[in-house]
């Protein structure tokens, strides 16, 4: 068979062919690069992850091991600053009703990530050790931190893993949430001329469900002191106090409580042979009980009955005597990026006679003032119009010095103060464990 020469338009058609072939193969990795996302980071050198890494501040409300959570979450870039961080990480922690622990992790995204937040908790039991605790705190710090990575370059390093739980079984507490628990202090230090020992004992019955709280404690403070004056003159000098107190309370809402309280007190340092009180109680809370967290702003209400027996007679000629006595408290707890606030401020006074009064301040402050510098001062003040079980008659001077007694006064305080600066590198990621 005679092959046939190409004719001009057949070389034509086949130059075209090709044409169109070669454009196809140079434009195929260009559409595929088009369509790739645009968020894609290069994948990271292994010498220089870190540069990937979100950088971390913490915010602990806690004490919790904070060496330990750097040496095991090492895919984020510790920062002593929080303007130099891209994640803000606060913790706080509140007890649960068995005298466990129930941790709160705020995660808030800075800068590109500010629009990244979430809460994360979890509960740990009252017999949890420490290493129990911050083993649990890594756990839920490692899953809070998932979305802030999966934004960088090291998305590609993460792996998640999945253990379904098993077929959840029903629950038997023989205790009904009932918890006892019990504790026994002591202190003691002392030379040639003067020994101090102090003990105390305290008992604790607690039960706390969704909507109740019932609380029953008390106790012993006891003090022996020794001062030796001379050769053949030793002093001892020993005082008790004992106590009991039971409160019981029931959430309403989210914004009112309402409850009971019961007290019992004996002490000779305050001529005390005992005292008896009851009363009911309420709080309302100007926000929501589960915004706990981050605010509590608070207002209660306790008026008490007491029943009152002394050792010797008061300066109003008086070895026993029933009063009224109202009680108001006004407090607020802050949780904010830029540092911890709590304040109160607690009035009280007799029915009978409203100049028997008492006006207690408290407050705490924490704050970071600028990079690197940070401020916290905290203290107290009462003025005090209320000490009726005052003994009558002068105390002596031994007496005074060695604080045998109450003594008369019209206020009390204390106060602390501190300021922080810290300069240089930002980073925190080193932990050093020697000495």
């Amino acid at each position: 068979m005679t092959r046939q020469p190409k004719t001009a338009a057949t070389r034509s058609r086949n130059r075209l062919i090709r044409s169109i072939v070669l454009a196809a193969c140079l434009l195929i990795p260009l559409v595929a690069r088009a369509e790739a996302p645009t968020d894609a980071a290069p994948a990271p050198a292994a010498s220089s992850w870190r540069d990937f890494a979100p950088r971390l501040y913490i915010q602990d409300e806690t004490f919790a091991d904070l060496d330990y959570v750097k040496t095991e979450v090492t895919f984020v870039n510790y920062v002593r600053d929080r303007t130099e961080a891209d994640v803000q990480l606060t913790i706080t922690c509140q007890t649960t009703g068995d005298d466990g622990r129930e941790y709160c992790l705020t995660f808030q995204g800075l800068g590109g990530f500010r629009d990244v937040n979430s809460v994360l908790k979890h509960a740990t039991p009252p017999d949890a050790t420490e290493d129990d605790l911050r083993r649990a705190l890594v756990a839920s710090v490692r899953r809070g931190l998932v979305p802030y990575v999966a934004r960088t370059a090291l998305r590609n390093y993460l792996t998640v893993e999945f253990n379904p739980p098993t077929a959840p079984a029903a629950v038997t507490d023989p205790w009904h949430n009932w918890v006892f628990s019990a504790g026994l202090n002591g202190w003691a230090t002392g030379d040639q001329s003067y020994s101090y020992l102090y003990y105390n004992i305290c008992p604790k019955v607690s039960r706390v469900t969704e909507t109740q709280k019932l609380t029953l404690e008390g106790g012993v403070n006891a003090n022996h002191r020794r001062f030796v004056i001379d050769s053949t003159t030793t002093r001892t000098v020993l005082s008790r106090s004992y106590y009991a107190d039971g409160s019981w309370g029931h959430k309403l809402s989210d914004h009112f409580s309402l409850g009971a309280r019961a007290e019992y007190m004996t002490s000779d340092y305050y001529n005390v042979r005992f005292v008896v009180a009851a009363g009911p109680k309420l709080e309302c809370n100007l926000v929501p009980y589960p915004e706990y967290t981050r605010h509590k702003v608070y207002v209660q209400l306790a008026p008490a009955c007491a029943y009152s027996r002394y050792f010797d007679t008061t300066l109003y000629n008086l070895l026993g005597e029933t009063r009224i006595k109202n009680k108001a408290v006004l407090g607020a707890t802050l949780t904010r990026n830029w540092g911890t606030v709590d304040l109160s401020a607690e009035g009280s006074h007799y029915v009978h006679d409203f100049s028997k009064n008492r006006l207690s301040l408290y407050s705490s402050v924490s704050l970071r003032i600028i990079a690197g510098l940070s401020w916290s001062v905290s203290g107290g003040y009462s003025f005090i119009r209320d000490q009726l079980a005052l003994r009558k008659g002068r105390a002596t001077e031994e007496e005074r010095l060695l604080r045998l007694r109450e003594l008369e006064t019209g206020y009390s305080f204390w106060a602390s103060v501190g300021l922080t600066y810290t300069f240089g590198s930002v980073y925190s990621n080193i932990v050093n464990p020697i000495f």
